[in-house]
Formats: C-alpha cells, structure tokens, sequence
C-alpha cells in the first residue's frame, strides 16, 4: 500500500469557466490530478443507428449469439440534467491513489487505464472517491455513456461508428492495433466532447443491470432493470475486434467478473 493513502487526501477543483458554463473541472487526490469534463442535457437516438447496422458484424455475432436489432434496439432518449463525465478512464495510478493499490494485470504505468476491476471494484472506488472529495462520482448510465460517446451536446451531425471518428486507428485501441496490449490514456484522437478512449483500450462498466431489449419508446434519465445478473460494459477493449468497438455495441458480465480487458470512467451529475 502506498504511504500516500494513509496521508490526508487534498482534493481540489479547479472550475473551468467558457462562456458562462463550467465546461471543465479537475480534481485532484494526494498527487494524481483528472479531469471531468461537462455534457449538456440533450436528447439523442440511441442504439443501432445507419452507420452502426451498416458495419460488419464482428465474430460473437456472425456465430449468432449477437441479435444487434434486440440488443441495440433504436430509441430516442433525453438526458434532461448536465453532467459531468471523465476525461480518460480511470488510470493505475488514480485508482492506486483511491484505494491504496493497483489490481491491474497489465503493470504498464500510471497513465495507462486500470484494470482487472470488478463492477463491484468499480463502484468501492467511486464511494471512496466521493467520501475523499465530497462530490458524488459513480458509474455512468447505459444511456449516459453512448450518449457522451456519441459526442454528447457536440455530435457532429453526421454520426460515426466510433466515439470520434470512422476510422476506429485513428481513436481507439483495439485487435488490429493494440499489439495484444493496453496503451497510456489520451494518446488517440478524442471525440467532439473532448473525451479520449471511449472506444477500445478496455471495456468500460455502467451502472445499468443488462437489458436484452430497451424496446422502441422514447424514454428519459433510464436506469435500465432494477435487477438482474449482470451488469453492463461498453466501448471494447484492447483485444476485441472493431465491430465490438462499435459505440452502439453491448455487453454484460457478473459484478465479481474481473479480466485484464476490463475498467471504467466515472461521472460526476
């Protein structure tokens, strides 16, 4: 365990002020420094959109154990509250200054994502984060998630397949690029918000339970099931084909699950 967890933890924000909006905040816990970056309320269509049916289908759903018209059923959805959502995913060396220690399979550096964290993991860090800087940090919803990947208040008009570009080199890390690896965070493009490696690197967890279907209506703030088995996971990772990097993909696991693909970004509402 590292001395510094046991020091007094200063946690600064640091406003950022564009035109009248906080567009911007850092914290900052003993000597690790991220940013929080702010999505606007909007209202967006969620799901397997043109772009996201039109790209080949990846190995899971070419076996047919992938149904994109069920699992990523096309909805609208309104976000009705800003909020405020994580520059990069959560790396080594924040978690270690959180919770004392770094799980991660990969022993790569500070600026690399954590990961072997469990969605139960995840969420002891976000309590922890919270009692340290007294802010509410948690998971982000499903919903939340492809919204501010998507680009959220600034999506271009045309939407792409990947969180900040169609061509998934040129954002995220994946199969074809990662060398069988995770890299540093905020070493690819970012997407229109400003936000690095929602696509690839590792996959991401979400607050919501799994949900095989959202159905067609319109829906605001959704929180998904209130039970289930599992919880959701978005974006892809580092050793996944580009079709499961699409921003439109889905997946869940077991709370305990852990695996050196697998992390997550925090929002701050």
């Amino acid at each position: 365990m590292l001395k510094r967890f046991f020091y007094p933890i200063l946690a600064s924000l640091l406003l950022v002020s564009c035109g009248g909006a906080k567009e911007k905040f850092t914290v900052t816990v003993g000597d690790v420094s991220f940013d929080m970056v702010r999505v606007k309320a909007g209202t967006f269509t969620m799901g397997c959109t043109p772009e996201q049916a039109a790209f080949p289908q990846g190995d899971w759903e070419i076996e047919g154990k992938y149904d994109r018209a069920a699992f990523e059923r096309v909805h609208e959805v309104t976000i009705s509250q800003d909020f405020f959502i994580g520059e990069t995913e959560v790396t080594q060396a924040l978690y270690e200054a959180v919770m004392g220690e770094s799980p991660s399979g990969f022993a790569n550096g500070g600026s690399y994502p954590v990961e072997t964290v469990s969605y139960n993991d995840a969420m002891e860090f976000c309590r922890r984060l919270s009692e340290m800087t007294g802010r509410t940090f948690t998971l982000p919803t499903e919903a939340q998630w492809e919204y501010a990947a998507r680009g959220g208040h600034k999506a271009p008009a045309e939407p792409t397949v990947f969180a900040g570009s169609a061509n998934l080199d040129e954002v995220g890390w994946y199969m074809g690029n990662a060398e069988e690896t995770t890299h540093e965070v905020a070493t690819l493009k970012p997407n229109a918000l400003g936000l690095y490696d929602m696509t690839g690197n590792v996959w991401e967890w979400c607050r919501d339970w799994w949900n095989d279907d959202f159905g067609s209506d319109p829906v605001t703030d959704p929180e998904g099931p209130s039970e289930g088995t599992k919880h959701v996971d978005r974006g892809g990772s580092w050793n996944k084909v580009a079709s499961h990097c699409r921003l439109s993909f889905r997946y869940g696991l077991d709370p305990e699950y852990k695996a050196y693909n697998l992390g997550f970004r925090v929002v701050c509402e």
